[in-house]
């Protein structure tokens, strides 16, 4: 089992790398250690179903997560059930382009070579087949999820949209844009590099109080 040492919000987790699993995963309890509960998002909710269930709580659009010297962006699905506290699964290490690079014993991302733990530092579970009988959760969009396992995904609750997302090319329904002096350069420039339009960066900002996780939050759905 390959892990390696990271941060999410500064709170230091060993993370599980599985290249075998579609999205990446947090415990709830890891998600309370790392005091991003509250940016869960319940209407991502649902069960899963593989080899036995477990609870998905909901989804975190935007947190930041720190390997080796580099801090990344990642979102988890927080899922409750046996395992690791931390997972990180394919999204997360496509999206990243991410190498695991078996000869030198380290995940290479962004030229950045992080050592993998060794066998002593590996954390140790109650049950080792917690990490075969995870279930593998179904990404927001509609992706579908594989895995090991088979699993197959109850559709997650959803409620309407307030009316942001990812850029479209449209005249979506995006709130008129604000001056940018009603929110740090830095604010607008994160939400920019996640991939949407200043327009829609700073309407979000706007309409969360210039709460940077709301605001992804809301751009994401």
């Amino acid at each position: 089992m390959l892990y390696i040492p990271v941060e999410v919000n500064g709170t230091k987790v060993k993370a599980f790398v599985d290249s075998g699993a579609q999205e990446t995963i947090m415990s709830p309890s890891c998600a309370e250690t790392c005091g991003i509960m509250r940016l869960v998002d319940s209407r991502f909710a649902g069960i899963a179903r593989g080899v036995g269930t477990a609870k998905i709580l909901g989804r975190v659009h935007w947190a930041q997560i720190k390997i080796g010297n580099l801090f990344l962006v990642c979102s988890f699905t927080v899922m409750e059930g046996k395992g690791v506290g931390l997972l990180l699964g394919l999204d997360m290490l496509k999206r990243h382009q991410a190498v695991l690079d078996f000869k030198k014993g380290c995940l290479v991302i962004q030229n950045e070579e992080v050592q993998f733990l060794g066998e002593s530092e590996i954390p140790k579970h109650d049950d080792d087949r917690g990490l075969e009988d995870e279930p593998v959760v179904e990404g927001p969009g509609g992706s579908k999820a594989g895995g090991r396992t088979g699993v197959s995904i109850e559709p997650p609750i959803t409620s309407t949209s307030v009316g942001f997302g990812p850029p479209s090319g449209g005249s979506g329904g995006a709130a008129p844009e604000q001056p940018e002096s009603q929110h740090s350069a830095e604010a607008i420039s994160q939400l920019e590099g996640l991939g949407f339009s200043r327009s829609a960066a700073l309407a979000a900002l706007n309409a969360t109080g210039g709460d940077i996780d709301m605001a992804a939050s809301l751009l994401f759905q």
